[in-house]
Formats: C-alpha cells, sequence, structure tokens
C-alpha cells in the first residue's frame, strides 16, 4: 500500500515537472516575430572628443616618430584654448602653418621623459613657448588628450 502510494506521487511529481519543462520550453522559444540581437548589426559609437569651450581649436591627431631611447611613435591628440576669440580666428585661418610648426618641433626634440606628468607639463609649457613667440597667438592652456608612446 505504501509502495503504491509512492509510485502515485511520484508519477504526479514527474507529471508535473514535465508540464512545467514543457510551458518554460514554450515560453523561452516563443517566435514573436522580432528580429533576434545576434543578426542586427552592432552599433558603432564614436566617441566625441569635441569641446564645448568655445576658444578651444584641434589640431587633429598627431603621429609622428620621436627621438626617445625607450620610445619610437608619439600618438597624440593636442587642443589649444586661446585667450580671445580672434586669436582662435587667426590660428584657425592659419591652421596649416601652426600644425607643421607643431610637428616639427616634436620632431626636433629630445623626447625622454615625455612618460611622465612633469614630462607632458614641460612639453605643454614648451608648446605654448614656441607658438606664442613663432605666431603671436595668446595661447591660455594645451590639453594633451589620447598621448601613446609606442616602443
Amino acid at each position: 500500500m505504501f509502495n503504491e502510494k509512492l509510485l502515485k506521487f511520484s508519477l504526479a511529481f514527474i507529471a508535473l515537472l514535465l508540464i512545467i519543462g514543457f510551458l518554460i520550453l514554450n515560453y523561452v522559444l516563443k517566435d514573436d516575430n522580432s528580429e533576434p540581437s545576434y543578426t542586427s548589426p552592432p552599433i558603432a559609437k564614436k566617441a566625441n572628443n569635441l569641446s564645448t569651450d568655445a576658444r578651444e581649436v584641434s589640431l587633429d591627431t598627431i603621429y609622428i616618430n620621436i627621438r626617445s631611447q625607450k620610445y619610437k611613435i608619439l600618438k597624440a591628440d593636442i587642443a589649444l584654448v586661446m585667450k580671445s576669440n580672434t586669436s582662435k580666428k587667426a590660428l584657425q585661418g592659419n591652421m596649416d602653418n601652426v600644425r607643421n610648426a607643431v610637428l616639427q618641433y616634436l620632431n626636433s626634440m629630445d623626447a625622454n621623459g615625455l612618460e611622465t606628468v612633469n614630462g607632458k607639463e614641460r612639453l605643454k609649457e614648451e608648446l605654448i613657448d614656441m607658438l606664442e613667440n613663432t605666431f603671436g597667438y595668446q595661447i591660455e592652456t594645451i590639453y594633451i588628450k589620447n598621448f601613446i608612446l609606442s616602443p
């Protein structure tokens, strides 16, 4: 009698598990006519390096060979913040010459120590002095973004 009750209870439990499993599979495999996420191409978002400062001018990305014992290539995004809008307009009108002067300066300088914070600050100061002396622009500061030194 006990075995018969246990057998009925076991069969009922197995039937209940089968029904629950069938409902779960039906829910999981249900086709709602929507496109699966793995078939749509990924949405590429490009990083936005645009500044909200109206006086900032970007020199675009610079790739250059440098003179250093450890590193051979420098990649940097350099942005200049001008002291006035007139300086900004003058710089934008002469962008090719400014970019060329920055590239020549970076190519001729000793790049040892640029991997440190002090080296980057020294580079900023030297670039400000060079641009102010060469072109007469009034530069407030320089931002160096995405600074990479490669061996």
